[in-house]
């Protein structure tokens, strides 16, 4: 995806961005995690914590952030912040939706600064997790 930088103003909104939540996707993240914790793997564990049942690692909901921004920017973009706070776990077998809105944007030598408000929501509109981020977009030369 190309962004026109010059045309980046507050109120815009970034694509959105979907996954799924399965116990494969969390599987392998806790292959990598170390976090194999019943309640993300196991609906009765989840059920018996609370929860309508499995639910999504922390982290790994926070790492769909950072995979929305990625997606979003150019390779030679970077992120410079995300802060996230967690108000509903993904459940197994909802659907994750990423999406922010511009709120700021600094344009400095070298690059454009992009401050962004981000949520998260499941496909039933539960809200997931709100909070807000920091990218920087090369500026092109010339």
């Amino acid at each position: 995806m190309t962004v026109d930088v010059d045309a980046l103003a507050p109120g815009q909104r970034i694509p959105t961005w979907r996954r799924e939540g399965t116990l494969d996707a969390w599987n392998r993240f806790a292959a990598v995690s170390g976090d194999f914790s019943g309640h993300h793997m196991d609906d009765e564990i989840g059920r018996h914590e609370g929860f309508p049942g499995a639910f999504i690692m922390a982290p790994f909901s926070h790492a769909y952030l950072h995979g929305m921004l990625r997606e979003w920017l150019p390779d030679d973009g970077r992120i410079v912040t995300v802060d996230m706070r967690l108000k509903n776990p993904l459940l197994r077998g909802r659907t994750l939706e990423a999406g922010g809105e511009i709120t700021a944007v600094r344009r400095e030598p070298g690059e454009v600064i992009v401050d962004l408000e981000i949520w998260q929501v499941d496909d039933e509109g539960t809200p997931l997790g709100a909070g807000t981020a920091t990218v920087a977009f090369p500026r092109p030369s010339g």
